[in-house]
């Protein structure tokens, strides 16, 4: 194979190593990670202690049927691809909500983006 395929090149894949795989992480970022709301999906945010970002992804039926859900995990993964180079060492959970259906990969990404950035205090 002489040319390796652009992602390996980049060196941007989505190996295991950056996804979330186990229910008691999912649960822990649930339990203490900060909670981003859009039209489209609630994102969780949670500091971690490995090496990089990580993403995992809930898309339930309620979304909608399966084809329309991969089209949603896969526009997801290639946002979070695209830009973890860029992210400190966080967990992120992505919730889709039914907004999601008209996902393009500029609004996944920027929802991500959005999700990242330090919320200001909310006032007492």
């Amino acid at each position: 194979m002489a040319d390796a395929p652009a992602q390996a090149r980049a060196g941007q894949g989505f190996p295991k190593s950056r996804r979330l795989l186990k229910s008691a992480d999912f649960q822990r970022v649930f339990a203490q990670g900060r909670k981003t709301y859009s039209p489209e999906f609630v994102i969780y945010v949670l500091p971690n202690a490995e090496a990089g970002p990580r993403l995992g992804m809930a898309v339930s039926r309620k979304v909608g049927k399966a084809v329309l859900r991969g089209r949603i995990k896969r526009l997801l993964r290639e946002a979070f691809r695209l830009e973890q180079a860029r992210w400190p060492a966080v967990d992120v959970v992505v919730v889709a909500r039914a907004g999601a259906r008209a996902l393009t990969l500029d609004l996944a990404r920027q929802r991500l983006e959005e999700a990242l950035l330090p919320q200001p205090p909310k006032p007492r």
